[in-house]
C-alpha cells in the first residue's frame, strides 16, 4: 500500500511539474487577470492605506481606476499608464503602454474590449487615431480630465 501512495505521488510530481507555469497578474480591485485585459491600467500608489498600500498595481479597467482613485485619492497616485487599444494583437499581454494623462479616450462606441468592464472605452496615443474608430464605431473621445469627469457619479 505504501508503495502504490508512493509511485502516485512521484507520477503527480512528475506530470504537474512539467506543467507550463502562467503567470496571472490579478486587478486589484476585482481580481480579473488584467494582463489580458484590451484596457490594462498600471497605477502607482505613491502614498498608500491600510488597505491599499504604497506599489504599482494592475487594474482591468476604467471601472477600477476609478475605484482605486476613489479609495486612496487622486492627490496620492503617481504615473498612470493604459494600453494603447490600436497596439493590441490577440497575443496574451500585448498592447504597448502609454502615460494615460495624454490618451485619448473613446467612450459610448459599439467596440467592447475584451477583459473590460463597463464604462467600456478604448484608449489611444492620438487623436487622430482615436477619431478613425470614433467614424468607425461610434461614440465620443474624451481626454484624461473629460474621461475622469465622465466617471464621476
Amino acid at each position: 500500500m505504501k508503495n502504490i501512495i508512493f509511485i502516485c505521488g512521484c507520477i503527480f510530481t512528475i506530470l504537474f511539474s512539467a506543467y507550463p507555469a502562467y503567470a496571472v497578474e490579478r486587478c486589484i480591485m476585482c481580481g480579473m487577470d488584467s494582463q489580458k485585459s484590451e484596457t490594462k491600467f498600471a497605477v502607482q500608489v505613491i502614498q498608500g492605506t491600510k488597505k491599499i498600500p504604497e506599489a504599482t498595481y494592475s487594474l482591468c479597467s476604467l471601472h477600477c481606476l476609478v475605484l482605486i482613485i476613489s479609495n486612496v485619492g487622486m492627490e496620492k497616485i503617481g504615473s498612470v499608464m493604459v494600453r494603447d487599444y490600436n497596439t493590441v494583437t490577440d497575443d496574451y499581454d500585448s498592447g504597448e503602454m502609454i502615460d494615460a494623462k495624454k490618451g485619448y479616450y473613446l467612450v459610448e462606441s459599439k467596440l467592447l474590449p475584451k477583459g473590460s468592464m463597463y464604462p467600456f472605452m478604448l484608449v489611444f496615443s492620438t487623436e487622430k487615431t482615436a477619431d478613425i474608430y470614433r467614424k468607425t464605431y461610434g461614440g465620443k473621445i474624451l481626454n484624461w480630465k473629460g474621461v475622469l469627469d465622465y466617471t464621476k457619479p
